[in-house]
Order: structure tokens, then C-alpha cells, then sequence
């Protein structure tokens, strides 16, 4: 004998379940959460948008693991080489547009404290003298 739930897979208090892949679609077509929000309570299903968005999630990652195990490789076990070699490997059409960058970094070798020093010794914080200093300068 066969077991055939007749609910979704998930918590049976989660109202919008029954609707999740619906929303992954509106989502995919460009809906935003606040529409789907509406559709949902046109049908009698009144959440919230953060509702929507988690519902929306789930779906999408469940979509995600099930495309995964159609290709025969589950997305935790791709091997770190290959998941490195797809990100680094650059498309055709991207090698055009990319120019080449060059980054320099300064590097202080100084700490802290002499860094904060040299900054207040270079500034006047009594306003008294900044007043004077600044009435005596003609620019």
C-alpha cells in the first residue's frame, strides 16, 4: 500500500502552502508581493507580505533542489573545483565589456593612536582661538 497525502508538504497551519508554486509563477511573470498579497485574499487567503515572501522562497528553493535532483547532483554535493571553475569562467560576451582594473592600497604602518594623534594635532578645537585665528586671516 501506497501513501498519497492530500496536502502539500509542510506545516498544515500555513495558509498560503496550497498556494506556493502559484506565487513562485506571479513572482517569475513579475508580480510584486503586495499583488500576489491581493490575489490571494480575492480567493479567501489573507497573510501578510512577509507571508508571501516566505512562501515565495520556499518554493523557489524547493523549485531549486528539484532541478538539482533532475540533473542527477544534489547543489551541496558539486564539487568545490567545479563551482569554481563555472564562477571564474567568463562568457563571450562579458570579455568585451570588462576592462582591465588596476588597484593600489596604501598601507599606513601606523597605529591607531598615532594615526588619531596626528589628526588632532593638526586641527584647533577651542573655539576661542579657531574665532581669533579666523578674524586674523584675510582669506
Amino acid at each position: 500500500m501506497k501513501l498519497v497525502p492530500t496536502d502539500p508538504p509542510g506545516r498544515s497551519s500555513r495558509k498560503a502552502r496550497r498556494f506556493a508554486q502559484d506565487m513562485r509563477e506571479l513572482r517569475a511573470q513579475g508580480y510584486t508581493f503586495e499583488a500576489i498579497r491581493m490575489a490571494l485574499a480575492a480567493v479567501g487567503v489573507h497573510v501578510s507580505n512577509a507571508t508571501v515572501q516566505r512562501e515565495v522562497a520556499r518554493a523557489t528553493k524547493a523549485a531549486s533542489v528539484a532541478q538539482g535532483l533532475e540533473s542527477g547532483v544534489r547543489p551541496d554535493e558539486v564539487p568545490p573545483a567545479i563551482t569554481q571553475a563555472l564562477v571564474s569562467t567568463p562568457t563571450p560576451a562579458t570579455t568585451a565589456t570588462q576592462s582591465p582594473q588596476v588597484v593600489s592600497v596604501e598601507t599606513d604602518m601606523r597605529s591607531g593612536k598615532e594615526i588619531a594623534e596626528a589628526f588632532a594635532s593638526s586641527r584647533i578645537t577651542n573655539p576661542l582661538a579657531r574665532a581669533r585665528l579666523n578674524a586674523r586671516d584675510p582669506s
